[in-house]
Parts: C-alpha cells; sequence; structure tokens
C-alpha cells in the first residue's frame, strides 16, 4: 500500500518558495502541535525571478509545475493548494495601535478569540495608497483598558477597551498579483502569502531567542531579508536589493568569468571565505574558464577580499538598520544568519567583527522530526520549511487533495555537479601593489514609530 494513503490529507501541508535562484516545494505532515515531517521536496532552477520577484510569469509558472510534479511523484499526494512566500525590495513595514470598544452587554463577558478576530480583520482593512496592498499583520502587545496582561495574553480578561500593536507589512501590488498568477497559472491555489523572513525566522529561531531578542538575516539569491524579534513577537522588517546574485556579478565582472563559473567558485568552500587577511599572498587559483581557452590565473587572496568587499556593502546596510531601531540593545539572543548565502564560509566571523554582535548560522532543523536527512539541514531551506510550519499554525482546511493511492515510482534526483575548475598553483609572492509605507492622512496619528515604544510601554 502506498504510504500516502495511510496520511489523512488535513494532516498534509505544502509549502511554495519562488526564490530568484530555485523553486522549491515542500510537502510535509503534522506531527504533534509543533513539528512537522518532511515527506517530499521538489526543486527546480529558477527562471522568471529577479530581486526575489516574478517578472517572467510564464516562465516562474512552467517552474513551479515542474517543482510541483517532482514532489507529487516523491510524496504520492497530488498538490491543490499551498502556501506562498513573498519577498523584494518593494516591501516595508510599520507598526499601528489599532482597538476596539465592547458593546455595554459584553462588558461582563469574557474577552475571547473573537474579540482579537475583530482587531485582526480592523488590521487587515486598513485603507493604503493605490497599487499598495496589505500583506501580513502581525499582533505586538495587547492592551485591556489600557493595562498590559500579563503573558501579552488577553483571552480570559474582564475590559471595556482592548487595544493592540500591530506590525503591518505592505508592498506593492504588481509583484503580489504577478505571484498570485504565475501560481495560478501552474493548476494551484493560494491559501496564505506571507513574507519570507518571517516564514525562515519560523524554522530557524527558537522561543528562547525570539523572546530574549534576536535579528534574524535571510541571504537569498535576489534580497537579504532581516527581521528583529523580541518580547516573542515581531517588531522590526526590512529587505535589501542586495544578495547571492550580487556577489556573483561583481565576481564575473572583476575577474572576467563566465556567470556558470563564477557562481561554481563562489559556492566551492575550499577556496571561498568571506575573510581573506589569512590567504597566503602568493596561493594562486587556476580556473577553467571558457572552453578552448586557457584557464584563467586570480589570486585567493585578492577573490576573497571581493567576496568580503560585496560583505561589507551588504552588512552595512544590516548594521546601520539594526541602528536605527529601538530594540538595538536588546539583541540578547544576537543574530541568527541563513539563506543560501549563509553557507559563505567564515561568514559568521566577518558578522561579528562588522557588526559586533555574537551570531551563529541558522538551520532550519528545531521543528522538523525527520532530522536524519541532512539535505533538509541546508540553510537554504530556511523560508521553504518555514512556510509549512506557518501553515501549520493556520492548518484548519485541506492543504491538499489526496489523488494519487498507487505507489509511484520515485526517480533519483539529478546528482548536484560538484566544482572541477579549479586547480591550485603556487606561485612567487607578490608586492602588494535601503513595499513603500505611506498610510492614508487620517492613520498619521495612530501610527507607532519604534522610537516612540518605550511611550506605550509605559502607558
Amino acid at each position: 500500500m502506498n504510504p500516502s494513503s495511510q496520511i489523512k490529507k488535513t494532516d498534509i501541508l505544502v509549502g511554495l518558495d519562488i526564490g530568484t535562484t530555485k523553486i522549491c516545494v515542500i510537502v510535509a505532515k503534522k506531527v504533534g502541535n509543533k513539528k512537522i515531517e518532511i515527506l517530499a521536496k521538489g526543486q527546480v532552477v529558477s527562471r522568471g525571478v529577479e530581486k526575489g520577484e516574478v517578472k517572467n510569469i510564464l516562465l516562474a509558472s512552467e517552474d513551479i509545475r515542474e517543482a510541483v510534479r517532482l514532489a507529487e511523484q516523491k510524496s504520492g499526494f497530488k498538490i491543490k493548494k499551498v502556501f506562498v512566500g513573498i519577498a523584494g525590495a518593494h516591501i516595508k513595514s510599520s507598526v499601528m495601535r489599532l482597538g476596539i470598544t465592547r458593546a455595554v452587554n459584553e462588558v461582563d463577558t469574557l474577552i475571547n478569540k473573537n474579540d482579537i478576530s475583530k482587531l485582526e480583520i480592523q488590521a487587515k482593512n486598513l485603507q493604503v495608497n493605490p497599487g499598495e496592498v496589505i500583506i501580513s499583520c502581525q499582533p505586538q502587545e495587547f492592551f485591556v483598558d489600557g493595562i498590559s496582561p500579563k503573558n501579552n495574553n488577553p483571552i480570559g480578561m474582564r475590559g471595556n477597551r482592548l487595544e493592540a500593536n500591530w506590525h503591518i507589512i505592505i508592498g506593492n501590488t504588481n509583484p503580489s498579483k504577478n505571484i498570485e498568477m504565475a501560481v495560478e497559472m501552474a493548476g494551484l491555489e493560494i491559501l496564505t502569502m506571507d513574507l519570507e523572513p518571517l516564514a525562515s525566522a519560523e524554522s530557524v529561531l527558537t522561543e528562547e531567542a525570539i523572546n530574549e531578542g534576536v535579528c534574524l538575516i535571510d541571504i537569498g539569491g535576489g534580497t537579504t531579508d532581516m527581521a528583529i524579534f523580541y518580547g516573542g513577537v515581531i517588531r522590526h522588517t526590512a529587505i535589501f536589493p542586495f544578495a547571492g546574485e550580487y556577489i556573483t556579478a561583481f565576481i564575473r565582472d572583476k575577474l572576467k568569468l563566465t556567470e556558470r563559473t563564477s557562481t561554481l567558485l563562489k559556492e566551492n568552500k575550499s577556496y571561498t571565505s568571506a575573510l581573506y587577511k589569512h590567504i597566503p599572498e602568493n596561493k594562486i587559483l587556476s580556473i577553467k574558464n571558457i572552453a578552448g581557452l586557457p584557464p584563467v590565473e586570480i589570486e585567493q587572496r585578492k577573490y576573497c577580499h571581493l567576496i568580503n568587499s560585496c560583505l561589507e556593502q551588504i552588512f552595512s546596510l544590516v548594521k546601520n538598520e539594526i541602528q536605527s531601531t529601538y530594540f538595538k540593545n536588546q539583541l540578547n539572543a544576537g543574530i541568527f544568519i541563513t539563506g543560501g548565502g549563509a553557507n559563505i564560509p567564515d561568514l559568521q566571523k566577518f558578522v561579528e567583527q562588522y557588526i559586533g554582535i555574537p551570531t551563529q548560522i541558522g538551520r532550519p532543523i528545531h521543528y522538523v522530526s525527520n532530522n536524519q536527512d541532512v539535505t533538509l539541514h541546508d540553510t537554504r531551506y530556511a523560508t521553504a520549511v518555514g512556510l509549512v510550519l506557518l501553515a501549520a499554525k493556520s492548518a484548519n482546511e485541506s492543504m491538499i487533495e489526496v489523488e494519487i493511492e498507487a505507489p509511484i515510482k520515485i526517480e533519483a534526483e539529478t546528482p548536484i555537479k560538484t566544482i572541477n575548475v579549479i586547480e591550485e598553483t603556487p606561485q612567487p609572492k607578490k608586492s602588494k601593489l535601503n513595499w513603500a509605507f505611506n498610510l492614508k492622512e487620517k492613520f498619521n496619528s495612530m501610527i507607532l514609530d519604534e522610537q516612540n515604544y518605550k511611550e506605550f510601554e509605559q502607558d
């Protein structure tokens, strides 16, 4: 019997990560309240996405369809509905305080989930500028008649006025519409679209880190996403248009290499480093670049200096963003780096030295029950795994429909080609020769700037 026929379809979750370099579909099932077991992964190279945004809808839809086909074949399920991530430099965020006054006949009743839902409906239906759309809204602090409830939980309390600070994420309409079209053209239905750094945080960060204060940095192919958490909730988000592809392009232009060679070189952990001063000046790399032409020789120290320069550009933006927030001195759990870019050797040391905050590499392992599959430990799957975990939180309906009952022949994935273009040649030592966010005027007085966060703590 096919194992998929023994699993309830209401237990199945599907996350779709539409990235700049890859399209990844993960099929999983719920295991208890907080964990998941990954059943299958379908992944293909992304062709229609630039800097985190779907540009060529047709190509993106074809890639999504192929990734879904691979995941269906391996899992034995027919995928119909997915949870999708969204990113891009067009996305920004702000914080607003919203509230409801409970009816007279409700004052003597206890606050319940329906009251929280009324606040959420307010947040989701805020008026925004033409061409903008609300992507996500997350509650921060709750207040009952102006008083913060214990453990930030107002349910079960008695009160007249219920308020909350909401972290509102808004983006441009076109990028989200492009995602919708690409997914629909692939024959799928979007259940929810959420911000990718929130998904990555779900898979990488522990509850302790989120409570104590932590900054998550997700270095993808097209964008570097940042999210700050404190007191158990999201506090700040930012997305920068510099990431892995920026580094690849820089290497290609400076060293006169092809894009393929530049990518393979960057991904080779034996020759790449975020630091460079420890590398001998006389160490030369001989790189097979274009067929029929002699290899290109470069100094490894010079090459790693280029990597270092790119990372300084990216992390100068991150550092300035951290310093601009109210929570800059409350990151007790430090910095977690994830995404494909987190695989650059010595990146942890670089970030600690450059920003001055304890740093570690964040892997999507905390809430995955089948951790024996080491391929899923890779930081590049943080967003896809996180989307499934977010789905598990709101799984009130079937995520996919079981249509394949017979056992399916599972084909082996095409092995990833390893770099075979570099040879070391000893040489004599050479001499050193920031969705735009503007709410309507009538909401301006409600905006809660992070610098004024302390005032709300004291209210």
